[in-house]
């Protein structure tokens, strides 16, 4: 028989053990949330638009002359939530073979917004928000999928939303959805790494987004405020803009923060920049 002295030994070993199984589950619990992933990004074509006459964007320059752009669209996940941000041409184009020809565009959807979504096995119903830089058409056409979001747009924005009797179909599925209408710039998750930035000229109440990534560093979602590098660079304002001096303005506003946070500027539709840049089911972190 072993003594009480030898048993007291072995059952003060276990102690020691057990603690220690104990910490080592603990240090783990706190290992895993370190590795909790921070803020992300997929990016999502959301459809081809051929400009038949490319000086619309820049008055009087390249008169007649065609231009290929794309259109993108962004899920932005945060650990407090996720953003949809534009939600491109509507995915129904997809079934036109020949896209929608106009006299002043072709428009395309080669592939849909809700089978991206898929391929990364994500969800439209697990949106936490949905924001759009405005309402063109190549910028909502899929808000309808979004029927659990709340809506940050500004106000003026907003107000066009559901304006008339019969609502845009590309939104009216939104009249019940929550909403944050909008005076200004907006820290959507408190923390300034995802901030919606207004920007009126284009429309009304236009609005650009902030997002400062953890390993790519600080980038800026132009919306419309500019649709490709050369248009930047002469401060081209398309002819339908609704206020001129308001989109230079902006222009000027967010060049200046762009410098401060020494940002990179991704033109939405800027077809050549896009090619650069990773979309789904590559995330950017």
């Amino acid at each position: 028989m072993k003594s009480i002295k030898t048993l007291s030994a072995i059952g003060f070993i276990a102690l020691m053990f057990l603690s220690a199984c104990g910490t080592k589950s603990t240090d783990n619990k706190k290992e895993v949330e370190k590795e909790e992933p921070g803020l992300q990004v997929y990016a999502f074509e959301v459809g081809d638009i051929l400009v038949k006459d490319i000086s619309l964007f820049n008055a009087g320059v390249d008169a007649g002359q065609s231009k290929q752009f794309t259109n993108t669209a962004y899920l932005i996940r945060h650990p407090k939530g996720d953003l949809i941000w534009d939600t491109g041409l509507p995915d129904a184009l997809a079934e036109a073979a020949d896209g929608n020809d106009s006299p002043g565009f072709l428009m395309k959807m080669p592939k849909t917004l809700s089978s991206q979504l898929q391929g990364i096995g994500y969800n439209a119903a697990d949106v936490d928000f949905i924001a759009v830089s405005h309402l063109h058409g190549d910028h909502i056409g899929n808000m309808n999928l979004f029927t659990g979001a709340t809506v940050l747009l500004q106000e003026e924005e907003y107000a066009g939303l559901f304006e008339g009797a019969q609502p845009n179909p590309a939104v009216a599925s939104l009249i019940n959805n929550e909403a944050i209408k909008l005076k200004g710039d907006h820290d959507v998750f408190g923390d300034s790494s995802v901030v919606i930035m207004r920007a009126p000229g284009h429309t009304a109440g236009h609005q650009v987004l902030f997002l400062d990534l953890p390993e790519t560093g600080p980038v800026l979602l132009s919306g419309d405020l500019w649709h490709f590098s050369k248009n930047r660079e002469l401060r081209g304002v398309p002819q339908f803009n609704v206020d001129v001096d308001a989109t230079l303005a902006s222009m000027d506003k967010v060049e200046a923060f762009l410098k401060e946070k020494n940002a990179t500027l991704w033109i939405q539709h800027d077809y050549d920049q896009q090619q650069g840049i990773p979309h789904a089911p590559e995330v950017i972190k």
